[in-house]
């Protein structure tokens, strides 16, 4: 299994590093006009307060203001960019794991080995362990140095603590792609199923909060984090926590367990 693990995550290596230069580029336009937004507040403010509470719940979280920095980073970056950007990105690449053998030919040559389908499944799954790790942590620092040179100042344990939690809420994302890549013997189709499925729940979320159909939203895995409670409240839910942590063990136990009962002669 981490035969698997290792041989893949090396494969996922400049990908990773790829993204975490995108998204380093990203934090960098966005923090450098925070000095400028912070001057107009109470224009961004009263824009804020007019928008529908959907477009509020889906862009900016529950922030109420742009004029400190945790709450413009919040709305301006993780709201948007961990919360349903690098979600969809972790679900994608998931969903392409399993289906990419299937549909290449290769996973008879894999299973050939003295490897089972489990094995095979929850290695492929932990290959997006390690880069997730070095994508959170180049961003951190990106962040927190940014934040330094516009001449703010942030609770660098809050900071930490989005994208320690953060981990486990992208693997729960990760695990509907890997569910979809047990499923489907396109790589394509598999990435759509889990890209889409992941993209569906966060609306799900967004147009049930607050309404008398909340509940539905329950099963959206952006329900269980809070950049703004975090970061902004400094405020860790545990329980929210040990969902997205139980839901990683069910979607990895329901995907291996699929794989295995799955016929793949045809």
């Amino acid at each position: 299994m981490f035969e698997i693990t290792s041989f893949e995550a090396g494969r996922r290596l400049r990908g990773s590093v790829l993204l975490a230069i995108a998204l380093v580029a990203l934090i960098a336009l966005t923090v450098g006009l925070f000095p400028s937004i912070q001057e107009t507040g109470a224009d961004f403010d009263a824009y804020l307060e007019s928008l529908p509470p959907e477009a509020r719940r889906a862009f900016v979280g529950n922030v109420t203001t742009l004029t400190t920095i945790e709450g413009y980073l919040v709305s301006q970056l993780y709201q948007f960019g961990w919360v349903l950007l690098l979600a969809i990105y972790y679900a994608y690449a998931a969903a392409g794991t399993v289906a990419g053998e299937v549909e290449r030919g290769t996973v008879g040559l894999t299973l050939s080995l003295p490897v089972s389908r489990t094995r095979v499944v929850v290695g492929k799954y932990l290959s997006l362990v390690p880069g997730l790790l070095v994508v959170n942590a180049i961003t951190f620092l990106a962040v927190y140095l940014g934040v330094a040179l516009v001449g703010e100042s942030i609770d660098v344990v809050d900071l930490l603590a989005v994208h320690v939690v953060s981990i486990p809420y992208l693997l729960a994302c990760a695990g509907v792609g890997l569910l979809a890549s047990v499923a489907f013997d396109a790589t394509r189709r598999a990435q759509t199923a889990g890209a889409g499925a992941v993209f569906g729940l966060f609306l799900l979320d967004t147009f049930t909060f607050d309404t008398d159909y909340e509940w539905l939203g329950d099963v959206a895995f952006s329900r269980y984090f809070d950049p703004g409670a975090i970061l902004v409240d400094g405020e860790i839910s545990a329980a929210d926590l040990s969902v997205l942590l139980v839901a990683v063990v069910v979607l990895v136990v329901a995907s291996s367990e699929y794989f295995e009962r799955r016929d793949l002669s045809g």
